[in-house]
């Protein structure tokens, strides 16, 4: 059944009962008003009529019954009018009505109902002929009349009846095409899934398509810089060349496409984060330096003053688009200049219109060019003879995106005389506190900065970025400018902080000036700092033996170069005596304040000399230290005593259970207001620090440990949990031992500053090192041979972080070099890395084990003498007291390898898992509480058993 015409039905089938009763006070009031008919009988009469359909509708609705009763039942409304009207003058006028509801039927759009109401009348009107005369036709009735009423009332009928099946047609012609709609809509939303799916498919296809054409793309380009770095003769490099610059620009096409492909699909979306648009651009000029250089093309900026120093926004795309329009501008360009503007357009409620403009003085285009201009896959010069290459997808991409920052693009060009293309986006302006973030502290503001690179524009970006930070640097186009510079400002009394060198330079390169720098006799050395296009990895390499103290890849932008400064040797003691007014000495212990002086932190590290060293440190700066040997134990500690920690210290590679996953866990019944978690970690990158604070945690700090740093850190992220008490401080701490000035290859100065000139804990930590890395190229070799891959990258992870902080800085270089490579799964390069790690680590370990001397043990006056009859255990019981005495030899130096040679020794004893996790000794050993730990030891032990408490 056609639903819309049968819910009309029912709309009418319920405002007929309205209707009918209606019916019943109106025949009333007219009963009374002629006075033919008693009122009472009248309203009954029409009570009956009202409750008969009544009970009808209730019970069958709009069903045929009630729909051809009611018409009979509206016929008797009329009828019983002309009875009430009887001897009136309004009589004969009452049959009008009879019409009326006739015409009212026809909204049951039945044609049966319609004959029924005509039936019914015509019926009505020969009864009153033939048997009741005398109720309206007392004068002047005849047949005729009755004849004419009865044609009147089948013309109207037939007409009604037609007009009723013409609407029934309609709805059903309606209701016909509403189930063809819904079926093809039905159609269409499958389709759309199919067409939604499809697209998917295409974008995991492109996806896995373009990382596996990458890949070998990527190794192809790899190669050939490789290639090109050995001697070749002219042709073959020649050859080398092209196909590096034919790789490259199959890469782009790649990337091009892929962005493309995600952009038409909608995957394209934009970040919000804050950055230095002026980094940003000079960042993107640094990127077509080179190929400016080679087209003698030179670069003019015009930066608008009003723009502010932080916007918020996707940077990463906004750098895509800044870095097509210079390389468009480059291609198109030669023996001209190139003009990068940026202006404010408006300003207005948190958000900044921020207008960019790139122009040339280049080929130019036509009109009938620019038509096509941002159209995929078009080009202004598409003739197969084409002088310039590309994809033309480049602008279209460009379009997209500034079209999602609510933006536009447009092009300005005439032929032979250049093109101007700007760019409009709408950005948020940062806050003052992000502002502040980005900018650098008052120890690197007053830095005297020498920069050497022989490229102009180079050399131009970096000093706007200095001087947007309020720092004037000094400029030289080459190594040998740098060292006539470094020489005469150090004569003069005004050595440099740092100086700045270029890997690549001609005459003398990056490394030969500093090499050359380090042979000069010098007041003041600067620190330094290479800076590479060619990869960080690839430098470090050649300058394996040089100290350097920073890398940092091109191209350089405010915030990887503001990273870098701030990991300066010394820099936190000269920002802490800047903000005191005054000089502090390295060494000087950092100072909490008084107020988290005494309390409890939890330090999550498996490391032991790690765990050593920032025991100590945090020790010396008056807190009480509990240490977990990875994630999992730290949970169950801050789920058994978490109110008492002031804050945790989390190591991030960790076995059983890493950082990361332990701060989620912890962060699901501890938010960061009741107990602070900081990273600490030897990962540096920014990644891993978003990584870190995405997990829960409120800060990062990088290995090797700075001391002023943490407890800066620290200072401003604890929370007071309890009154401040006195710092337990470990007991029986040894003297120092003889600890020389030097011993290579360890820089024994640095690592006195890494341990607050601590001479017994470095002379301690630099004998662990040695005891606990002997075999560790053996361990690595193990892991990678048999597959173990995540455990042999966190194997050289732990060692690149134990060897920074020692200062050995050649052995964590190449521990850095072997993650990478675990990192990424390439295990081609492993075992050279691990032959020249190993040569390395003999040295380290061998200059360690000058320092031991002879392991002498002072007897304990009041063991028992041994008696000379008793037998030398043999067998098992040999085992467990070799085990025994190696233990009780390492808890007296206060070794932290001691707690690995217990679970050596609760092994040989057959201890389960919880009988060594609850033992006295170990828990002992955890506390560093070694003087406990050594009279448990020492307790007798004649029996093979658990050792005694």
């Amino acid at each position: 059944m056609n639903v819309e015409l049968n819910a009309l039905r029912a709309r009418y089938g319920r405002m007929l009962v309205t209707l009918f009763w209606a019916h019943v006070p109106v025949v009333g009031l007219a009963a009374a008003w002629v006075g033919s008919m008693s009122p009472i009988r009248a309203m009954i009469l029409a009570g009956a009529l009202a409750a008969i359909y009544q009970v009808i509708w209730t019970r069958h609705g709009t069903a045929p019954m009630t729909r051809s009763l009611s018409a009979v039942a509206l016929v008797g409304e009329p009828a019983l009018f002309l009875l009430v009207f009887d001897g009136h003058g309004w009589q004969m006028d009452m049959h009008m009505y009879f019409y009326a509801v006739l015409a009212l039927n026809l909204a049951w759009f039945d044609r049966t109902a319609l004959i029924m109401a005509a039936a019914a009348i015509t019926v009505h009107h020969l009864v009153l002929f033939y048997l009741l005369p005398s109720a309206v036709f007392a004068t002047d009735g005849d047949l005729a009349r009755v004849l004419l009423h009865g044609a009147i009332v089948a013309f109207q009928t037939a007409v009604l009846v037609w007009v009723s099946d013409k609407v029934v047609q309609s709805f059903d012609r309606i209701g016909r095409m509403s189930d063809e709609i819904v079926a093809k809509s039905a159609a269409l939303e499958e389709r759309t899934r199919e067409a939604e799916a499809a697209n998917r498919t295409k974008s995991m296809f492109l996806a896995n398509m373009s990382h596996e054409i990458r890949t070998p793309i990527n190794a192809i380009l790899g190669f050939c810089h490789l290639v090109q770095r050995t001697a070749l003769e002219p042709r073959q490099r020649e050859h080398v060349a092209r196909i590096s610059t034919a790789g490259g620009a199959l890469l782009r096409l790649i990337n091009d496409l892929l962005d493309f492909s995600k952009n038409e699909a909608g995957a394209l979306t934009l970040e919000a984060r804050p950055f230095d648009i002026r980094s940003a651009m000079s960042c993107q000029v640094q990127m077509v330096a080179d190929i400016m250089a080679s087209r003698n093309l030179t670069l003019r900026q015009e930066i608008d003053p009003a723009l502010p120093e932080v916007l918020v926004g996707d940077e990463l795309r906004l750098n895509q688009v800044l870095l097509n329009l210079l390389s468009n501008a480059t291609k198109f360009s030669r023996d001209s200049e190139i003009v990068l503007r940026a202006r404010m357009a408006e300003c207005r409620d948190g958000r900044a219109r921020v207008e960019i403009a790139v122009g040339d003085c280049g080929i130019g285009m036509t009109e009938a060019q620019m038509t096509r201009l941002f159209s995929p896959f078009a080009q202004a010069d598409s003739s197969t003879t084409r002088r310039f290459g590309g994809t033309g997808l480049g602008l279209a991409i460009c379009r997209q995106i500034v079209t999602q920052m609510d933006g536009w693009i447009r092009a300005e060009s005439v032929p032979d005389k250049g093109s101007t293309f700007t760019v409009s986006v709408s950005l948020g302006v940062g806050t003052q506190a992000v502002s502040e973030a980005v900018l650098p502290c008052s120890a690197i503001r007053d830095l005297r900065v020498l920069i050497a690179d022989d490229s102009p524009i180079a050399l131009k970006m970096l000093e706007e970025i200095f001087s947007r930070w309020g720092m004037r640097v000094i400029l030289a186009p080459s190594g040998r400018a740098a060292l006539d510079m470094v020489q005469a400002a150090d004569q003069r009394g005004l050595g440099y902080d740092l100086v700045i060198l270029d890997w690549k330079m001609p005459g003398m390169d990056g490394l030969q000036t500093l090499r050359a720098l380090r042979r000069m006799a010098l007041r003041r050395r600067p620190a330094s700092m290479v800076m590479t296009a060619h990869g960080v990895d690839v430098v470090m390499a050649e300058a394996a033996g040089e100290p350097i103290d920073l890398f940092l890849a091109k191209p350089i932008d405010a915030r990887s170069l503001l990273q870098a400064l701030k990991q300066l040797p010394g820099l936190a003691e000269r920002h802490a005596a800047a903000e005191a007014g005054a000089a502090a000495p390295a060494t000087a212990s950092p100072a909490l304040p008084p107020a988290l002086v005494g309390q409890r932190v939890l330090l999550v590290e498996d490391n032991p000399i790690n765990q050593e060293i920032a025991v100590a440190l945090l020790t010396d700066a008056g807190l009480r230290v509990d240490c977990a040997e990875n994630g999992l134990i730290a949970c169950r500690m801050v789920e058994a005593g978490g109110d008492d920690y002031a804050a945790v210290l989390m190591d991030m590679q960790m076995p059983e259970m890493d950082g990361l996953s332990a701060t989620r866990r912890i962060r699901q019944g501890r938010d960061a207001t009741r107990l602070p978690i900081i990273a600490l970690t030897a990962h540096a990158y920014d990644e891993e620090r978003v990584a870190c604070l995405n997990a829960g945690m409120c800060d990062h700090v990088t290995k090797p440990i700075d001391p002023a740093h943490l407890i800066a850190v620290l200072a401003r992220h604890m929370r007071v949990v309890a009154p401040p008490v006195e710092a337990a401080v470990p007991a029986g701490r040894p003297a120092a031992g003889d600890l020389p000035d030097a011993l290579p290859p360890f820089d024994i100065p640095a690592a006195l500053a890494r341990v607050n000139g601590k001479r017994a804990l470095l002379h301690r930590l630099i004998l662990t090192f040695a005891e606990n890395n002997r075999d560790a190229t053996v361990r690595l070799r193990a892991a990678v041979a048999q597959d173990r891959l995540e455990e042999a990258h966190r194997l050289a992870h732990t060692l690149k972080g134990v060897a920074a902080s020692l200062e050995l800085p050649l052995v964590a270089i190449l521990a850095s070099r072997l993650e990478a490579c675990l990192g990424a799964g390439e295990v081609e390069p492993v075992d050279a890395l691990l032959e020249e790690l190993d040569g390395l680590l003999s040295a380290a370990i061998g200059a360690a084990d000058t320092l031991a001397g002879p392991s002498v043990v002072p007897p304990d006056p009041s063991a028992p003498d041994p008696s000379p009859a008793e037998p030398a255990p043999t067998g098992e019981a040999a085992h467990v007291e070799r085990l025994r005495g190696h233990l009780l030899e390492q808890v007296r130096r206060r070794s932290m390898a001691a707690r690995a040679s217990f679970d050596s020794l609760a092994e040989a004893l057959h201890l389960d898992a919880a009988t060594r996790a609850d033992h006295p000794v170990r828990q002992a050993l955890v506390r560093l509480d070694y003087a406990a730990a050594a009279a448990l030891l020492d307790a007798p032990h004649a029996d093979l058993g658990p050792l005694r408490t």
